[in-house]
């Protein structure tokens, strides 16, 4: 008889340690309900949580209250008159921990979400039609410009690079075959020449000489340095030269060539 009381308090503290146990995992989440456009207490309000199992209550006075455990829940509240949906509000919670949990419901129209459903739906078929309607994709005639540029660009620094070395190759001249410090009286043979070479200043004479002296021809650029002279007054006895018959000058490239005339003959 003993044996059996005291099992049966055995079995009536298991039974409120696991109630306690349950009790303390539990979680209390309650709040209001709201009208959205008068933020009043709204009666007579279904509210449902999505719990295991789901539980429902009638918020007669606008307020709701239940028990969960800890996880992720949905709360849905539904306002009907003459069983036609009239407002509707629904909130996602995550409950952490025991404790209290507060949230209030604020119920919007029902036919508000329909409004809002069919102009999403309306946006979204604009934003596809727009995709489908694109204009010309102008990142590749960007590409393609970009390209043309390089090319362009390439062809005339090649042009130029090739000009530059046809100069330098009109300015390596070819020197005839005269003897080199070959006499003036030598090579000027025409009887003009020399009498004229007998009538010409020294600083003539001395600019002939250096002709002769390279074979009877030579760049105006290359007698200007083997000269004390100015730049202008070389043009200038160079003219003087060329009109009495004894040099000829030839255009080469960007500057002159100075032949003897006899030698040019």
């Amino acid at each position: 008889m003993l044996d059996k009381k005291i099992l049966c308090i055995f079995i009536l503290l298991f039974f409120v340690w696991s109630t306690a146990a349950t009790a303390s995992d539990t979680a209390i989440i309650h709040g209001a309900v709201y009208e959205w456009d008068t933020f009043s207490p709204l009666e007579n309000v279904i509210v449902e949580v999505n719990s295991t199992p789901s539980q429902s209550m009638l918020a007669r006075y606008g307020v709701y209250s239940f028990s969960l455990q800890p996880g992720a829940y949905m709360i849905t509240a539904s306002y009907y008159n003459n069983n036609t949906l009239v407002s509707y509000a629904k909130e996602n919670v995550t409950i952490t921990d025991n404790g209290d949990y507060l949230l209030d419901l604020i119920l919007l129209p029902a036919d508000l979400d329909i409004f809002y459903e069919n102009k999403f739906s309306e946006l979204e078929d604009i934003s596809v039609f727009a995709e489908e309607d694109k204009g010309p994709n102008y990142g590749y005639l960007i590409v393609f410009f970009i390209v043309i540029i390089i090319v362009l660009a390439a062809y005339l620094y090649t042009k130029n690079k090739d000009d530059n070395n046809k100069n330098n190759s009109d300015n390596e001249l070819e020197v005839p075959n005269v003897e080199v410090n070959t006499p003036v009286s030598d090579v000027l043979t025409s009887d003009t020449h020399m009498d004229e070479l007998q009538t010409l200043p020294d600083d003539l004479l001395e600019m002939i000489e250096i002709i002769n002296a390279a074979g009877g021809r030579m760049t105006q650029r290359e007698l200007r340095k083997k000269v004390q002279y100015s730049e202008a007054k070389v043009s200038l006895m160079l003219s003087d030269l060329e009109d009495r018959g004894i040099i000829r000058k030839f255009k080469k490239g960007r500057g002159n060539v100075v032949v003897l005339a006899d030698i040019e003959e």
